[in-house]
């Protein structure tokens, strides 16, 4: 199925606060952020901080062996080891999985969706990397949030 555009906004807050409320409005507890080694680990924490909440987790590409619980400690969001999840209510997937020189391949992707066959499936991404990757064909979102990062850099001369 098709998704609809239902809002266009700039910035990174706007991102979290809607993300936010996708969690808070489906009934959602439990969270797994799916997203490659380093690249999307940041995006993991500051996602998880925003719906913390929830039981928030992530799984470094996609490896359910590898499985790290995100928790508030003194200096914000961490992450810690983590033994087994089988099932969780959303799954979101970050964008790096899908970049080439990072990439996961989406068929260990959808299988990792059925195993903890979540309520929901969320994509985050910039750039539109799901689309350009053809991951919007083959994963079954419910929601993919799409930013467009611009960058002005300024120095003295």
């Amino acid at each position: 199925m098709a998704l609809k555009l239902l809002k266009e906004e700039s910035g990174l807050s706007p991102m979290l606060r809607e993300f936010r409320n996708i969690i808070g409005n489906h009934d959602i507890k439990s969270v797994a952020f799916v997203g490659s080694v380093g690249v999307c680990q940041p995006f993991a924490e500051l996602f998880g901080y925003a719906v913390r909440d929830k039981e928030n987790y992530f799984i470094p590409d996609g490896n359910l062996n590898n499985v790290k619980k995100l928790v508030i400690k003194d200096v914000g969001m961490q992450m810690e080891d983590f033994g087994n999840l089988d099932k969780v209510d959303a799954v979101v997937l970050f964008g790096g999985l899908a970049m080439p020189k990072y990439g996961v391949e989406v068929e260990k992707i959808k299988d990792l969706i059925n195993k903890l066959s979540p309520k929901k499936v969320i994509g985050i991404c910039f750039m539109s990397i799901f689309q350009k990757a053809g991951w919007d064909k083959e994963i079954d979102f419910d929601y993919l949030m799409d930013g467009l990062i611009k960058i002005n850099l300024y120095a003295k001369d």
